[in-house]
């Protein structure tokens, strides 16, 4: 398994450690369901406080407090008549699809299509104008069947210093399931988010930066058969540049290329 791999396949666990300072719940509460530790909804809590805001806070807060009592009431109260997306079993199960559901979210499910469309979506649920951000979105859509998964983080990677601008900060979490949600929240708030949580891994540059090389985009022509001004290729080794094709037969290693020369290529990530 490569360390691309691994990053799509990432689990959470679902228990804190021994050690957890965790305090937030009532002895009480906790001693009322003996199924789950309730101290370690402190950090999903917190979490929650970030990415949801005023009503949105409080109607979250109610409705995590039902479903330990009465989870098929939460259910229904928070879905309506609308089935969930998938099968709701556990809290984390809840919490994550509620996210999904109520929050100014994307939910991206791995090796689907139509993340440069939500997205942009995403962009706009903020406030923010799309289109005036330095991202060509035409061209990254028509590449989603053409590249690899590694597509959307390349387009991740855009957004987040195109949104700096704005003093805002774009990220996504993983629990364990096969999916990334994404959010766009402020800098500040961004910056209060525990990265060391327990239930969820938190996907931002500094992430994506242990599993790949630099990226760069094509700006000029590099003479390649399959390679187009537009498309990206990962630095490998010192001198070895990897083209990103979904299909492998259309793949190349590509040599001497000067990172300087911005007419040729510009770094992405």
């Amino acid at each position: 398994m490569n360390e691309k791999d691994k990053v799509y396949g990432v689990k959470s666990p679902i228990q804190p450690d021994e050690n957890s300072t965790f305090v937030k719940a009532s002895d009480v509460e906790i001693s009322q369901n003996n199924n789950f530790d309730f101290r370690i909804y402190n950090e999903l809590d917190d979490f929650a406080a970030e990415v949801l805001e005023g009503e949105k806070l409080l109607d979250y807060i109610n409705n995590r407090r039902e479903y330990f009592f009465e989870p098929k009431e939460a259910i229904f109260n928070a879905f309506g008549e609308e089935e969930p997306g998938e099968a709701i079993e556990t809290f984390s199960d809840f919490y994550y699809q509620y996210l999904a559901k109520k929050a100014d979210s994307f939910l991206y499910k791995f090796m689907s299509k139509g993340y440069t469309e939500g997205l942009k979506k995403l962009v706009e649920k903020k406030g923010i104008d799309p289109n005036k951000l330095d991202v060509n979105w035409e061209s990254i859509k028509s590449k989603e069947e053409k590249y690899e998964e590694s597509l959307i983080d390349i387009l991740y990677a855009i957004l987040n210093y195109e949104l700096k601008a704005y003093g805002m900060e774009i990220f996504g979490i993983n629990m364990g399931y096969e999916s990334t949600l994404y959010f766009i929240i402020p800098e500040k708030s961004f910056l209060r988010l525990n990265k060391e949580a327990q239930l969820f891994t938190i996907f931002d540059i500094s992430f994506l930066e242990t599993i790949y090389n630099e990226i760069y985009e094509v700006t000029g022509d590099l003479g390649i058969e399959n390679v187009e001004i537009g498309d990206f290729i990962e630095k490998k080794d010192d001198n070895e540049y990897h083209t990103l094709f979904a299909d492998s037969s259309k793949n190349c290693i590509i040599k001497d290329i000067d990172e300087d020369d911005e007419t040729m290529v510009k770094i992405i990530l």
